[in-house]
């Protein structure tokens, strides 16, 4: 039916995960480049239909931060602000913020990518090594506020008293 739709989409969907494949590959041995040539190409060569467009379009920017080149960031917000399902988007979109010391940030989208996949081991991994801090307790002070501090320090012993 999708190909009466889309005349060739299943083909293009091939070609594109290919790509992505050929992108990975280079990614891993650390050739920033080759692996931004190749998931360009994945995004390029997907369309509408294809429910991993996002991923190889974080995957691009994600590469092109390594680079050096920054504006991959937006191609990465851009793919984790319509992502629903993948929690891969997220966990690229957290290392090209981090990798632009934009920790805030890089701590909001593994949460949001815990969100779709709690269970997603590199998110976890990179969530422990970041040290993630609790919200503060009351969120409309600063954080360093006395007042914060004490609540904070109350709430956190209380919780780390288990009942036996």
């Amino acid at each position: 039916m999708d190909e009466l739709l889309y005349p060739g989409a299943a083909a293009r969907m091939r070609e594109a995960r290919g790509e992505y494949q050929l992108g990975r590959a280079f990614f891993e041995k650390k050739q920033w480049k080759a692996a931004a040539r190749h998931f360009g190409q994945a995004e390029r060569k997907s369309g509408r239909e294809d429910v991993y467009q996002h991923l190889y379009r974080s995957c691009h920017g994600l590469s092109l931060i390594y680079c050096g080149d920054v504006s991959g960031l937006n191609l990465c917000r851009h793919a984790a602000g319509v992502e629903t399902v993948n929690a891969e988007v997220f966990l690229n979109l957290a290392l090209a913020e981090l990798k632009l010391r934009h920790r805030r940030r890089a701590c909001q989208a593994v949460s949001r990518g815990l969100s779709l996949d709690p269970r997603h081991k590199k998110l976890l991994t990179l969530r422990n090594k970041m040290g993630m801090r609790r919200q503060p307790c009351l969120p409309f002070l600063n954080r360093d506020n006395v007042l914060n501090k004490w609540l904070g320090k109350a709430t956190y012993r209380a919780g780390r008293r288990a009942p036996s």
